[in-house]
């Protein structure tokens, strides 16, 4: 299958290598790379101002968190937005991972922007390197065995979930920390230990090492005074995480804030068929076609609305002109 159309895939990690290739295999369309290494079959550009006018742009996962520019850690330096958006034909599909706060660079052009990352089978995917990451972490941080000490997991979601067993298996006494009395419930029906965050303080004080996941501040001032002095504290969440770091600071309380883990632990072998991968090239792929399908979908609606056999109200939702979800969904 042969398309005329252009992907380029910018920044990221290998998961962008791996679904550059797949894209290419699957649309048939000349695909470009910028910040990522060459690769045999794609074109490759040193510099955004390379590459032609694209239909699509993939971004990569947490694309763009500094506001102005993506990260490209197999590039020679992040890539800028402006630089990019000034690249995209006007009627382009921009495809990223928690993209909302760059949104704007690509919109004011006429750009479509849609966030991979509200696809919950990604979400689970991604929840897998961010906890084997941690455990990085928490083993490059600590002078002792991970096996047999204790670790409490703050929030039981996606990446809650991911770790505590990974952390049992490693032979630690892993407890949860979770707001909601179903929560807990499921921890405990997982076999975990679960308490509610009012038994935080007390329960943080006994453990040695502390995973937050939760982006709502739960590890206050008062919660790190009771810290003994060996205690880690890694924290999981997003911006703006759950740790009062500052209070941390004046403390001397160890504590990692790992944003954005799966890019970091990029040094790690992923096999060509690995889950997080994998996903990651389905979900973009998904975004992908919607554009590269959205001509003859679009066709075919307004034909049928000429036609009578459908109405402007339907056309309307066929064609995906009105929703939320940023992409076409005919």
């Amino acid at each position: 299958m042969k398309s005329d159309k252009v992907i380029l895939v910018a920044g990221g990690d290998l998961r962008q290598q791996y679904a550059a290739q797949r894209l290419r295999q699957k649309t048939g369309a000349a695909v470009w790379t910028v910040g990522l290494p060459a690769q045999p079959n794609l074109h490759f550009a040193e510099t955004p101002a390379e590459v032609p006018a694209y239909d699509v742009l993939v971004l990569p996962v947490l694309a763009g968190s500094s506001g102005e520019t993506v990260p490209a850690p197999f590039g020679t330096s992040p890539l800028s937005l402006p630089e990019l958006a000034a690249q995209g034909k006007p009627a382009a599909l921009v495809a990223g991972g928690g993209c909302s706060g760059v949104a704007h660079w690509f919109e004011a052009a006429g750009m479509t922007v849609t966030d991979y990352l509200r696809r919950e089978e990604l979400c689970l995917a991604n929840a897998v390197p961010t906890a084997e990451g941690a455990i990085r972490i928490a083993m490059e941080e600590t002078a002792r065995t991970l096996h047999g000490e204790s670790a409490l997991v703050v929030g039981y979601g996606r990446i809650g979930m991911a770790l505590a067993p990974r952390l049992r298996a490693l032979g630690m006494q892993t407890e949860i920390c979770a707001r909601r009395c179903e929560t807990r419930a499921l921890a405990q029906m997982q076999g975990f230990s679960a308490v509610p965050v009012s038994a935080l303080a007390q329960r943080a004080a006994a453990a040695d090492v502390i995973f937050n996941t939760v982006p709502v501040l739960l590890l206050s001032e008062t919660v790190l005074k009771a810290l003994p002095p060996e205690t880690l504290v890694i924290d999981l969440a997003s911006r703006p995480g759950g740790t009062d770091f500052d209070a941390a600071k004046r403390l001397g309380t160890r504590v990692v804030w790992a944003l954005a883990l799966p890019p970091e632990v990029r040094r790690c072998h992923i096999p060509e068929k690995a889950v997080s991968a994998e996903f990651h090239r389905k979900n973009v792929e998904k975004s992908v076609e919607s554009v590269l399908n959205s001509e003859k979908r679009l066709r075919n609606c307004e034909k049928a609305t000429k036609t009578g056999i459908i109405s402007s109200k339907e056309f309307k939702k066929k064609s995906g002109f009105g929703l939320d979800t940023g992409t076409i969904i005919c």
